[in-house]
């Protein structure tokens, strides 16, 4: 069979936050989530915020949009500028910081990519950590997140986790997934109608969460967002300390690990997770 034109993927540090132990790999809890408001300093562990630029023949997508450089301007974590943007319990929760030169933006302009190069910006889910850096790419294209994240982002527990003001009046379009057998719950959407990028329902950390599973010359490789914070969810199937459902949570990572075990994954990527580091994968 004739290969196919490439696919790049870079995976792109724009941040960090600074967090209980138990967020990452802690099992799902109330008490839990209570706790990483209010976790000591000498016990957070660091995590990066990653976003993903897609360099496809279809077009540039990038993936989630890291922390903004209003909530960290000098590079380090500020508490009023934060509180500025987030509520003051998100900012205890996550104490998010964004070294210089390493926003979304910064890191696209060192590609040479403006914002208005991108032909979709695509929102895993609306947590502030994944939406913050929205507004610094208004002038992309398209910006695109699941119709059932944005339904339950006024309701329930996710009214207090995902602030409006960071992405509603961004002109974004919503898609509807479609019963596709892919996935843990089989639900999908083929985002350039060829089966190379799948935007694969993954709930549990949020109702409408999704991963994004990228396929080209035999090979594959799963960007699955918050579904699982490290390679340690996977093998142990504790599942993270941050989410609304624990049997969601659990059924998506199975069907992670079964796709990393299939011939030709080559990784399944969690947004926060430390071990990974930047660098640029081609498929």
């Amino acid at each position: 069979m004739e290969a196919r034109p490439p696919i790049k993927i870079h995976i792109l540090h724009c941040g960090t936050v600074s967090v209980s132990p138990s967020v990452p790999e802690g099992g799902l809890s109330l008490g839990g989530a209570l706790g990483g408001v209010f976790c000591p300093e000498s016990r957070r562990v660091t995590l990066p915020v990653s976003c993903y630029l897609i360099e496809h023949p279809a077009g540039r997508v990038l993936v989630d949009t890291g922390i903004s450089r209003d909530i960290s301007p000098d590079g380090v974590f500020d508490r009023k500028a934060a509180n500025r943007i987030l509520p003051t319990y998100l900012t205890g929760f996550f104490r998010p910081s964004v070294e210089k030169g390493c926003t979304a933006v910064e890191k696209l302009e060192g590609l040479g990519i403006a914002p208005e190069d991108l032909d979709i910006v695509l929102l895993t889910h609306l947590d502030p950590d994944h939406t913050a850096g929205l507004r610094s790419l208004r002038n992309a294209k398209r910006r695109l997140m699941p119709q059932e994240e944005f339904f339950w982002s006024c309701r329930t527990v996710f009214r207090v986790r995902q602030p409006w003001n960071l992405w509603v009046d961004e002109d974004t379009e919503y898609f509807w997934f479609k019963g596709t057998g892919i996935g843990p719950n089989w639900w999908s959407y083929d985002l350039f109608g060829d089966g190379s990028v799948t935007l694969v329902s993954l709930p549990g950390h949020t109702f409408g969460h999704i991963g994004v599973k990228i396929e080209n010359n035999g090979k594959s490789l799963i960007l699955c967002s918050d579904a699982c914070f490290n390679g340690r969810n996977l093998s142990t199937m504790i599942v993270p300390g941050f989410g609304f459902s624990e049997k969601s949570m659990l059924r998506s990572l199975k069907w992670l690990r079964s796709e990393a075990e299939k011939p030709g994954c080559i990784g399944v990527i969690a947004n926060h997770d430390p071990d990974v580091p930047e660098q640029v994968i081609e498929l």
